[in-house]
């Protein structure tokens, strides 16, 4: 019977499909009561994984061949020549050394087998190498430190290039994920008294590692299933389950698990944050500050415990606190731009209770005439076609009483400005509500140098910019690929179907069931020359700054600025664009619960459009408008609350 055979499958290099029909065999062949079944079971599995790595194409026909044949006679023959060279000598310790776990995990045994002579003799170099990688894809459970001591002893890092043409690709990174430590899960919590099939616990753990990291929830539960019946005290396992909760959008069972979690290890920031931002989602603020509070006693910088427990202060409406907290946390990490909505929300003139310190003269000077400048050319943004026209027409025979009437537009713009920028935003009713609240969700998609508010305040009009600055709209669509008034409403609905967020959640779900430490290992590991380390990247900063739904914000902006851009160029009617937006701005108060969380997200989410890694200012792809929002003192959100009805049809 082929390994193929054993597991239920047709011959495929896809690990997914191998792990998932070794899941489904364990169902029938458990250790206990069919230990043969499961030595058979385990060693298809084993074998099919390492055909899998290295490639159909890279095996050499006599090893393909062997992998096919019985697998007890494959056993038998390699236990026939374990004696017969010295390469086997060494390679049958390091088994019998893997055999005994307690012994396996103990760094020092290893460093004392590693000192044998036959590590530093140049003849049997490459095929003990060879031989050690063999016998590590089949049994890869050992501690990173035992990991990073045979990479000092093999430089296997080093000689990577080497190593990936020697053994193949899949061989190279399997080493690299070990030896780096980006899928680490710990050993402390096995005891000697316990009676646990090690191999069986930490393949399941694995298992269940690898399936939620594949998205393929559904076999993920089976193996923590599993996992559990023979386990329930480690904390790596418990993160795991919390994290398939979490998933499953089961809330009280996730806070359950991290909760037990915690109480085995006191100190685990990943528990600590889930906690908290679990907590915060149900509103419960003050032991969100209390889970955080845990966390910056023992890393007072910690980036994320910073930022939630500002999000926690800022729920409880205890604005004076959360400002220590968000001067502290930019103090500590300037290079992080998350904080400063926080920031400007605080200290938004209308709404402070935090008392600021007098500006001095000539600061004060400077910020009035950066002032008087930026609306001189918001001015001309707006006004250059009319005031052109009318110096042209100042150079013809044409009475002045005639070219007088350029100025009226010019007046009329002079006059906006002003207006957004030093008085009131007037709104008669519901109906004007609902379209400034459509043009505060897609704010930040205005990217345009000094028209963000005044595009904010004010809706596109028909003649300045259907007809005059047309090429100002015609760019966004353009940026977009769309050409015509189909490919805008395709477009539209898959950012409210599908949009961005789905790929920022496929990285992110690849994150999640990592430990903080393991995480950060993956990204350092990463070169900044891969098209998806800014995916990465970023995922990595959302895990715990991002709310369940993402960075869907930027998807549902979008579609409400292609449809406030599209309804002016003609391209959708004053009823289809409404009825779109309307289904954007449902779907953002559905997911987000304040001003403040959504704009993060489309903070984050635009940098992941742009493949941004250079994650360190806030006012980059036009995000200036959403601090211009939270932080103005005449900003329309003063006068539209995030949670509203205007996400309804207003007649």
């Amino acid at each position: 019977m082929t390994v193929w055979e054993t597991l239920g499958i047709e011959a495929t290099d896809d690990l997914k499909v191998i792990k998932k029909a070794y899941a489904k065999g364990l169902k029938t062949y458990h250790p206990e009561e069919d230990p043969e079944g499961y030595q058979r079971l385990r060693e298809a599995y084993d074998s099919a994984v390492k055909l899998a790595k290295e490639g159909f194409s890279r095996v050499a026909p006599s090893r393909a061949y062997e992998a096919s044949l019985d697998l007890e006679e494959d056993y038998v023959a390699t236990e026939m020549d374990t004696q017969r060279h010295p390469v086997d000598h060494f390679i049958q310790k390091v088994q019998q050394l893997y055999g005994d776990f307690f012994a396996r995990i103990q760094v020092e045994n290893w460093q004392s087998l590693l000192q044998e002579d036959i590590i530093w003799n140049v003849q049997y170099s490459e095929l003990l190498q060879d031989r050690l990688i063999d016998f590590l894809e089949e049994h890869p459970f050992l501690p990173a430190a035992i990991w990073q001591l045979l990479d000092q002893t093999f430089h296997w890092l080093e000689n990577k290039e080497e190593l990936e043409e020697r053994c193949g690709r899949g061989t190279t990174q399997f080493l690299i994920e070990n030896i780096i430590g980006s899928k680490r899960m710990g050993y402390d919590c096995f005891k000697k008294e316990l009676d646990l099939h090690y191999e069986e616990y930490l393949q399941l753990r694995a298992d269940a590692q690898f399936f939620l990291m594949e998205d393929d929830l559904e076999s993920a539960k089976e193996a923590l299933d599993q996992a559990f019946q023979l386990f329930q005290t480690d904390p790596d396992l418990l993160h795991l389950q919390g994290i398939y909760y979490l998933r499953m959008q089961d809330d009280e069972k996730a806070i359950q698990t991290f909760e037990r979690k915690l109480a085995i290890s006191p100190t685990d920031s990943d528990a600590l944050l889930y906690l908290a931002k679990l907590h915060i989602r149900a509103e419960k603020y003050i032991e969100a500050i209390q889970h955080c509070e845990q966390l910056l006693e023992h890393q007072p910088n910690h980036v994320d415990g910073l930022f939630l427990i500002i999000k926690g202060y800022i729920g409880l409406h205890d604005e004076k606190t959360a400002y220590k907290w968000i001067a502290k946390a930019i103090e500590l990490h300037p290079e992080r731009p998350e904080f400063h909505p926080y920031q400007s929300l605080v200290l938004n003139k209308k709404t402070r209770q935090v008392p600021m310190p007098k500006l001095a003269f000539k600061v004060k000077s400077k910020m009035v005439m950066h002032t008087i400048l930026a609306y001189m050319f918001i001015t001309l943004r707006r006004a250059w076609v009319y005031l052109f026209a009318f110096l042209a027409l100042l150079c013809t025979p044409l009475p002045f009483k005639y070219t007088a009437f350029l100025l009226i537009p010019i007046l009329w713009e002079v006059g906006k400005v002003i207006k957004s920028e030093s008085l009131p935003i007037l709104i008669v009713n519901n109906k004007q509500r609902q379209e400034l609240y459509f043009r505060c969700l897609s704010a930040g998609c205005i990217d345009s140098s000094f028209l963000e508010h005044y595009l904010t305040i004010y809706r596109f009009t028909f003649i300045r910019d259907r007809l005059i600055g047309k090429r100002f709209l015609t760019k966004v669509l353009k940026q977009w690929e769309i050409t015509n008034p189909s490919e805008l409403k395709q477009k539209v609905n898959e950012l409210l179907d599908v949009g961005l967020r789905q790929e920022f959640n496929h990285f992110l779900h690849q994150l999640m069931p990592l430990s903080e430490e393991a995480r950060d290992l993956y990204i350092q590991s990463l070169s900044k020359d891969e098209p998806d380390y800014p995916k990465f990247f970023l995922a990595n900063r959302g895990v715990h700054t991002l709310t369940e739904a993402g960075v869907a914000a930027v998807d549902w902006a979008w579609a409400i600025y292609l449809c406030r851009v599209g309804r002016r160029l003609g391209y959708l009617t004053k009823d289809e664009a409404k009825e779109l937006m309307i289904k954007a701005a449902q779907l953002s108060q559905e997911s987000y619960s304040t001003w403040d969380e959504y704009f993060i997200a489309f903070h984050l989410g635009s940098y992941f459009k742009a493949g941004d890694s250079n994650h360190n200012h806030y006012a980059k792809y036009g995000l200036s408008a959403i601090f211009g929002l939270l932080g103005g003192g005449r900003s329309p959100l003063l006068k539209i609350k995030w949670k509203n009805d205007l996400v309804h049809d207003q007649t």
